[in-house]
């Protein structure tokens, strides 16, 4: 049974670093600097789960793997170079890098509040309700018009990341994930 060495200290403090850096640059506030630390860490998660294989690697591992592993980890550590030095501008000055994070803070707040309304708790039923008889017309038109609407939303958001991605690739930087997981239920 082989256990796994912890992080390196140089990728904790990578980590600390960025998250100083991501709050200062939305000048703390709490909620901002909360949704740049959620739309960061899948990238941390990635880079963490790389290094402790490239730690663990297995004495027959091949070069090509472990050369794989190295181009990866350069590449990785590059790109976070790049976003800390937007962070970093972003908190030095109010031009575009601040404008940038902002949004991206704003938009992932936007992304997590969609989902949360999407499971809402349903109240307890009634059956004698009025909203449980027969869908009319209008009804069934409104229903058709929110289901266009989410699908619009889904849409938006897919270019929106695209857009997001070849930004990435064009300037060696990265820009986070909008992945929004709910750990657990909000009260609503």
């Amino acid at each position: 049974m082989s256990v796994q060495k912890p992080l390196p200290p140089t990728f904790r403090s990578l980590y600390r670093l960025f998250l100083r850096t991501a709050s200062a640059s939305v000048l703390h506030q709490s909620s901002a600097r909360q949704n740049l630390r959620a739309r960061w860490r899948p990238i941390f998660d990635e880079g963490a789960k790389v290094t402790q294989e490239f730690q663990n690697k297995s004495e027959g591992a091949s070069p090509e793997w472990i050369r794989s592993r190295e181009i990866w980890l350069n590449t990785w550590n590059k790109r976070l170079d790049h976003t800390l030095e937007l962070l970093y501008n972003s908190s030095q000055t109010r031009g575009q890098p601040h404008k940038i994070t902002r949004n991206l803070a704003f938009i992932t707040g936007l992304e997590r509040r969609r989902i949360v309304g999407k499971f809402k708790r349903l109240p307890r039923w009634d059956p004698t309700s009025k909203k449980y008889e027969p869908l009319t017309p209008a009804k069934l038109k409104a229903l058709h018009k929110k289901n266009d609407e989410e699908k619009f939303q889904d849409h938006t958001l897919k270019a929106l990341d695209e857009v997001i991605r070849m930004a990435e690739a064009f300037s060696g930087l990265t820009l986070g994930r909008n992945d929004v997981t709910l750990r657990r239920m909000p009260e609503l």
